[in-house]
C-alpha cells in the first residue's frame, strides 16, 4: 500500500481560500473534503504518488477542473473570478 498522502495539506489550502465562501457561511468543516480528495487523486496520478515533480500551473489546472466539475459548470467570467484562489492554492501546495 502506498502511503503518499497530501490530503491534509490540500484540505488546509482549500479551506484557507474558501473559494465558494461556504465556510464563512458556517457550513460544516468537512465542506471541501470531497474536492480535496479529488485534487489529491489527480496530483497522485500526475506525480506518480510524489515520485515526479508537479508545477504550480499543473496544480492550478487540477484545482480549476475539480472546482468546475463540483460547483460548476462555470463560464469564463466565473472561472476568472476564482482563478486567483486556484493560483493561491497551487502556490501553497508547490512552494517550500
Amino acid at each position: 500500500m502506498n502511503r503518499w498522502s497530501r490530503f491534509r495539506e490540500i484540505k488546509a489550502a482549500l479551506d484557507a481560500e474558501d473559494i465558494e465562501g461556504l465556510l464563512a457561511l458556517r457550513c460544516p468543516s468537512d465542506e471541501y473534503d470531497g474536492e480535496a480528495s479529488r485534487v489529491e487523486s489527480e496530483m497522485a496520478k500526475v506525480t506518480n504518488y510524489g515520485e515526479k515533480p508537479i508545477s504550480a500551473k499543473q496544480v492550478e489546472e487540477i484545482v480549476a477542473r475539480v472546482w468546475n466539475d463540483q460547483f460548476g459548470p462555470f463560464g469564463d467570467e466565473e472561472l476568472g473570478k476564482r482563478s486567483p484562489a486556484f493560483a493561491s492554492v497551487a502556490r501553497k501546495l508547490t512552494e517550500g
